[in-house]
């Protein structure tokens, strides 16, 4: 039960991921890439967006369906401030017992997971004397520059000035605020096997509490799905947008869902992606067959406005972001339904 993304989206003078103010200047995040040279290979510093800005949206998102649902949240995830029980005070603010013990370690998962729906699939981490950890059930990286449109890549500060009354001329202060073009590119994915599941292997049950997690896992589950509806169409990370809202066209995407196993879909650095994707998933079918004796259902999902996927056979296409949403999840929520009854 595992969806991987890849996106290919056309972006034009955004200020979605922005760093330090150096004086009246506000700098864009730059990240560098390794891309093709004449001589082989060189480094440039590009725009770049945060798998940190992508989550924080994806999680915002799943709150708002948490809250729909009836699911448990905390108070601070509520506010968007992901904190996570990340130290004793948030574990007593929640009445969650401080593990004394190796022991307690999958007990304490249970209980906080029972607190807050965005730890059970975002993960979380609690640094203590004996620490409990829970791996993100989704996971994101840094939205990049497509490395084959590395050359239609740009940054620029752009001159404003602040509007004030002709008598209070001091309050009319200059700033700039860098702004990036490109062709971006990122791959996300989302594990639904394990939600509402303990993932420490160890210690004590509690019972109770993890079985009112199974009991809640369908809901958790059309949560998950929901939330990655609303990322997908909406796109709604990113700051500085009511001033600086970037004009964004979807290039293309393809989207890889595997019942049983875990396939990951090609980065998105150049239209080429889509075409690897397919060769990919049809060698990883055939490997599984061949070494394990196992029948792989891999389900591939298209969305093409750039010719990409042109000449394809065996894979549905769709023209905009919502038909390609609305497949993604009438696949997720046709197989979880399957399972469920099984």
């Amino acid at each position: 039960m595992f969806l991987s993304i890849s996106f290919r989206i056309l972006m034009n003078l955004e200020s979605l991921n922005s760093v330090e103010s150096i004086g009246n200047l506000v700098r864009h995040r730059t990240a560098p890439i390794v891309v093709p040279a004449e001589n082989g290979y060189a480094i440039r510093f590009v725009p770049a967006i945060s798998g940190e800005s992508l989550a924080h949206a994806y999680q915002m998102s799943l709150v708002e369906e948490a809250k729909r649902l009836n699911l448990p949240l905390i108070e601070e995830s509520e506010r968007g401030e992901f904190l996570k029980f990340a130290d004793n005070e948030l574990l007593k603010k929640y009445g969650i017992e401080i593990p004394r013990s190796e022991a307690q370690i999958r007990k304490t998962e249970t209980q906080i997971l029972l607190k807050d729906v965005i730890c059970d699939i975002g993960g979380f981490l609690y640094p203590g004397d004996f620490p409990v950890k829970r791996t993100s059930l989704f996971q994101v990286g840094y939205m990049i520059p497509a490395l084959q449109d590395i050359k239609a890549t740009a940054l620029e500060a752009q001159f404003h000035v602040r509007h004030a009354p002709s008598a209070m001329k001091s309050y009319q202060i200059p700033y700039n605020v860098e702004v990036g073009s490109a062709v971006y590119t990122f791959t996300f994915t989302l594990s639904l096997k394990n939600i509402a599941i303990p993932l420490t292997a160890f210690g004590e049950r509690d019972e109770a509490g993890e079985n009112e997690l199974i009991r809640q896992k369908m809901d958790r589950t059309k949560a998950a799905i929901a939330a990655l509806a609303s990322f997908i169409t909406l796109l709604p990370f990113g700051a500085k947008k009511s001033r600086f809202m970037p004009n964004i066209e979807y290039l293309s995407a393809i989207a890889a869902y595997c019942g049983d196993k875990v396939f990951l879909t090609s980065p998105g650095n150049s239209k080429d992606f889509i075409k690897d994707t397919v060769e990919r998933a049809e060698e990883y079918v055939n490997v599984m067959k061949k070494l394990r004796g196992q029948e792989i259902e891999l389900k591939l999902v298209a969305l093409d406005r750039e010719g990409a996927a042109d000449g394809m056979e065996g894979l549905e296409v769709t023209r905009n972001p919502e038909a390609f949403t609305k497949r993604i999840v009438e696949i997720l929520e046709k197989d979880v339904g399957e399972k469920a009854l099984r």
